[in-house]
């Protein structure tokens, strides 16, 4: 069965009238479609969904890799602009790619494998090396300088530290830029 977008956006839109949530957001959906949501409750004078939940880290998935967790969609660079534009909250998970950029048990997955991985990894290295930041925390860091929150997963009582301290790691200018070029 599939429920028409209009429904959803007022079943949502009802729960924010009555307080039942805050507000709504899309996980995993294209922009187009969340705009269109966003027009359904524009026109009905509901509360309009005001964040993005995608998947997003530094490193990138080559181009038609098949990625393993399948279904989950990638932030591309249309939709941070729409989202920028629109005023909505951008939220990554999976930014530390499961422990992939710090647990030699949990490497980065095969569809990572391709050479602007190893230029974004020799890059971040650099970075931590500069910054005298773990790896994890200049991911964030850098997250968090394009207005993007992360979703951080723990697996130990020290990584939710680690990870609030990634808003206090100072990343330049130059720095953003070389990771960028690297990308």
């Amino acid at each position: 069965m599939v429920t028409a977008l209009a429904e959803t956006v007022a079943a949502f839109g009802d729960l924010v009238s009555r307080g039942t949530v805050r507000r709504v957001g899309a996980a995993n959906h294209a922009s187009w479609r969340v705009e269109q949501a966003r027009a359904l409750a524009r026109d009905q004078g509901m509360a309009q969904w005001s964040a993005l939940q995608l998947r997003h880290s530094l490193a990138q998935p080559r181009p038609g890799a098949v990625s393993p967790d399948q279904g989950h969609k990638l932030l591309a660079a249309d939709d941070l602009d729409y989202a920028h534009t629109e005023g909505l909250d951008v939220w990554a998970y999976t930014p530390l790619i499961n422990g992939g950029y710090v647990r030699p048990d949990k490497p980065l997955p095969d569809a990572y494998a391709h050479p602007g991985t190893s230029r974004v990894l020799g890059v971040l290295d650099e970075i931590t090396v500069e910054t005298g930041a773990t790896r994890n925390q200049v991911v964030l860091a850098w997250l968090l300088r394009q207005g993007i929150r992360p979703i951080v997963g723990v697996s130990s009582l020290a990584q939710p530290d680690e990870a609030v301290d990634a808003v206090d790691v100072p990343l330049e200018d130059g720095q953003l830029a070389r990771l960028a070029a690297a990308r």
